[in-house]
């Protein structure tokens, strides 16, 4: 199903066309172009068969049967969509032999309520396609402009409520978990890579970010080429909802990825709105995963004040508790609740049992949840290296289930565990699984 439409009405067809689109395609979104002749650009600068049109009453200039025709032949959409009012079957007739997909009556869809707003019209879409020539499809894109006090913003068709772009937290946005850590090489970026892929396998949508916005990396766990220009999200100098979604690159059908800069010089354009995406991506997904750098930068400390849980990851080499200790002081220094904060010992060693009162007396750390996820070995370093990690997340190793133990622990306390027998499993995992020695008590040497 096609999850992102342009279209074309005038202003007294548009209420039709999103009554129509949301009856055979509910889940998706719309842009409407000013003219008709907008549209059709706009087809040409998107991926071939990516997006689809729709159409619906036209009072000046080219009709809408006409425009849908040539809609059709022009071959750019993915399915071409005539909202007419009373539609005959001498109409039908020649739609389908203009190719065009589907015939919507708009006489007998359901009549808005007299109280919604009138659609406002968009302005000339600003918005790219990623940085491989795909956009990012499952982003459902948005009828910007402002509405008068008082009233409330038209419906748009999306899996979620419009997205606030103050920077503002909505009460049921999505979860937001930003990992961060004292220093580097502690595997931070492979954890969220793999947090992604694990969510993604219980069917939740999940937007990360790469805030290590210089130097990040995260696109090649995931096999992709190069990482998206976050400084897409501000073209113009504040972000707009349709620029933030179509900043991206989709990883997965069920992961997609924003950042970093592809310019390490831009990366004080974004940091200002930082906040202000994290809360647009928590109306849109399930679940939204920050990866950070080790210096607390304003855009990372936006990231930290807006998360639901901090992840504090640390190793188990001298000095790691120092360095965790450190940004979990500075955390608490920002407003973030102690209650908040969940510390992760990655790359632990299988052969060893971690303290579990070491750090305790830290600031920050004193009620922080512990939870250690295994080394992976060099088998799981080659396939996060070679952009294999859905591979690596279909095994059943101890690292991959300590991973999926940490999130469904994090999402069972807010509340947002998933409907999926893995995720359940998950849950119930207790720690890493007793394996036979060659010279183990239960055996002896010939």
């Amino acid at each position: 199903m096609t999850e992102m439409w342009l279209g074309y009405a005038e202003r007294s067809g548009r209420r039709e066309v999103l009554m129509a689109l949301r009856r055979i395609a509910p889940g998706s979104a719309v842009v409407f172009a000013r003219s008709a002749q907008e549209l059709r650009e706009r087809l040409r600068e998107e991926e071939p068969g990516t997006v689809g049109a729709i159409v619906g009453h036209a009072q000046e200039g080219v009709s809408e049967m006409n425009l849908a025709a040539a809609l059709a032949h022009d071959g750019l959409a993915s399915e071409v969509v005539l909202v007419a009012r009373g539609a005959s079957g001498s109409l039908r007739s020649r739609a389908r032999r203009a190719g065009i997909s589907q015939v919507v009556d708009a006489t007998v869809l359901p009549q808005p309520s007299p109280t919604l707003p009138e659609v406002p019209q968009a302005e000339p879409s600003q918005a790219v396609p990623d940085a491989f020539g795909e956009p990012a499809s499952r982003i459902p894109a948005i009828v910007p402009s402002p509405v008068a006090q008082g009233e409330e913003l038209p419906s748009v068709i999306g899996t979620r409520e419009s997205p606030h772009v103050d920077g503002g937290r909505p009460e049921d946005g999505a979860p937001i978990l930003t990992v961060t850590s004292g220093r580097g090489g502690v595997g931070k970026t492979a954890l969220i890579a793999l947090m992604a892929s694990v969510a993604a396998r219980w069917g939740m949508d999940v937007a990360v970010v790469d805030l290590d916005l210089s130097c990040g990396n995260l696109f090649s766990c995931f096999g992709v080429t190069k990482g998206p220009d976050l400084v897409r999200i501000a073209p113009e100098g504040a972000p707009t909802p349709e620029t933030m979604g179509r900043a991206s690159v989709r990883c997965n059908d069920h992961v997609h990825l924003w950042g970093p800069c592809e310019r390490p010089e831009m990366a004080e354009i974004v940091m200002p709105h930082v906040a202000t995406l994290l809360s647009y991506l928590s109306t849109r997904f399930d679940l939204v995963l920050v990866d950070t750098s080790t210096t607390f930068t304003d855009g990372v400390a936006q990231a930290v004040q807006s998360c639901d849980r901090l992840l504090v990851v640390h190793d188990e080499r001298a000095g790691a508790i120092a360095s965790a200790a450190r940004v979990s002081a500075l955390a608490v220094r920002l407003g973030v609740a102690r209650t908040r904060i969940v510390r992760v010992i990655n790359m632990g060693d299988p052969r060893t049992k971690p303290n579990a009162f070491e750090g305790r007396a830290e600031v920050g750390l004193e009620t922080a949840r512990m939870h250690r996820v295994i080394d992976g070995g060099i088998e799981a370093e080659e396939l996060l290296t070679s952009g294999k990690v859905d591979e690596l997340c279909a095994t059943d190793s101890d690292m991959v289930m300590g991973v999926a133990s940490l999130l469904a622990h994090v999402l069972s306390e807010l509340g947002r565990l998933p409907d999926d027998e893995g995720a359940r499993k998950a849950a119930e995992y207790r720690g890493q699984r007793r394996r036979l020695q060659l010279f183990g008590k239960h055996r002896e040497a010939v």
